[in-house]
């Protein structure tokens, strides 16, 4: 019998119509604990809202609620959404609507079959995936378009970097016929040639050049930074890259790091800047490889403004990392960007 009801929660009718069809089937409205459980409210109120139009919920001008909620364990206890009363927090699959609403420390909304039910069911919220090529992406992955490009998925769209960006860098005028060849060890980034024998001049009158280390491709997680440099035996420029994490991604149910009301942001300034983990953590990288020791690194938190809060100084640790692949387990030493100090920028 209540199969009815749901269909009147689905469809606009009037108060009248509603209590007419069913007060005879439920009883008295006030004392019905379906539908008590449901809406915790007055009998007139519950009324109001099966015969609103849409999702349009009529809301009691004075608050009548229950005795606090008892939530099964796990269960948030949240104000509904009149603002009035609070309320076990609707989890993955029960029913919702704009009065009772889905738990959003677990990622959930109430999701609508269409726009004129009134009631929907809590299913998790998740960022749109992006299409590229002939593959699908799910909303945070990292892919390669190719061996010299990495992407990563947000939300829909995607932003890419170059994995080899001193392939864009002309050499200077002292570089007779430049071109871009493919390295004999099998790297995938090409290299600037020059002609022999001004090669031979320029490793004898070598001027060292370093360029700045690139954003990390990720705002959270584990990123690539890379830049350019001579400062090698062969004096050619040449693509250096290293791991880098401006801050760990927050788990479900998690504030931002930095974002929380316990730290304490010093006078004048906007930053909650250079932060530290509680507790060791083991870096885990591409190649499903991960650092054999936990280490302790420091974070960039986030500013008050609308400021990035970006590193300031860094510096270069080489870290061990163990990677596992189908013959076993190999030791590789990767670079990883060791934070000292982060500060607020306008350049985001």
């Amino acid at each position: 019998m209540y199969e009815h009801l749901y269909e009147y929660l689905l469809c606009p009718v009037s108060s009248d119509d509603v209590k007419s069809q069913y007060e005879v089937v439920l009883g008295d409205w006030s004392s019905n604990p379906q539908v008590k459980s449901i809406y915790n409210y007055e009998p007139d109120s519950a009324i109001q809202m099966l015969g609103s139009p849409g999702r349009t919920f009529r809301c009691p001008e004075q608050c009548s609620c229950p005795e606090y909620p008892r939530c099964q364990d796990g269960v948030p206890v949240v104000v509904d959404g009149c603002g009035c009363c609070p309320v076990c927090a609707r989890q993955q699959g029960d029913v919702c609507n704009s009065v009772h609403v889905c738990d959003a420390t677990r990622k959930l909304q109430c999701t609508y079959v269409d726009s004129f039910f009134t009631t929907g069911i809590c299913r998790v919220r998740r960022g749109q995936g992006c299409h590229v090529g002939d593959r699908d992406y799910r909303d945070g992955d990292t892919f390669k378009l190719d061996c010299r490009t990495q992407c990563t998925c947000q939300n829909g769209t995607y932003g890419c970097v170059s994995l080899c960006p001193q392939e864009s860098v002309h050499p200077s005028a002292e570089c007779h016929r430049p071109r871009l060849v493919e390295v004999q060890n099998g790297g995938c980034c090409r290299e600037w040639m020059c002609e022999s024998t001004l090669l031979e001049d320029r490793r004898k009158h070598c001027q060292t050049y370093t360029g700045d280390w690139t954003p990390c491709s990720t705002t959270c997680g584990m990123g690539v930074s890379s830049r350019i440099s001579n400062a090698n035996p062969e004096c050619q420029l040449k693509n250096e890259t290293r791991l880098c994490m401006l801050r760990p991604c927050p788990k479900p149910g998690e504030e931002d790091m930095g974002k929380g009301n316990g730290h304490h942001v010093r006078r004048n300034h906007v930053c909650r800047a250079t932060m530290r983990g509680s507790s060791p953590i083991r870096l885990t990288a591409e190649g499903n490889c991960t650092s054999l020791e936990p280490l302790l690194p420091k974070f960039c938190g986030h500013c008050t403004d609308r400021h990035c809060c970006l590193p300031k100084v860094t510096t270069n640790r080489k870290v061990q990392f163990q990677c596992d692949d189908e013959e076993g387990h190999i030791l590789v030493q990767k670079d990883f960007m060791w934070i000292l100090k982060c500060d607020c920028s306008t350049a985001c």
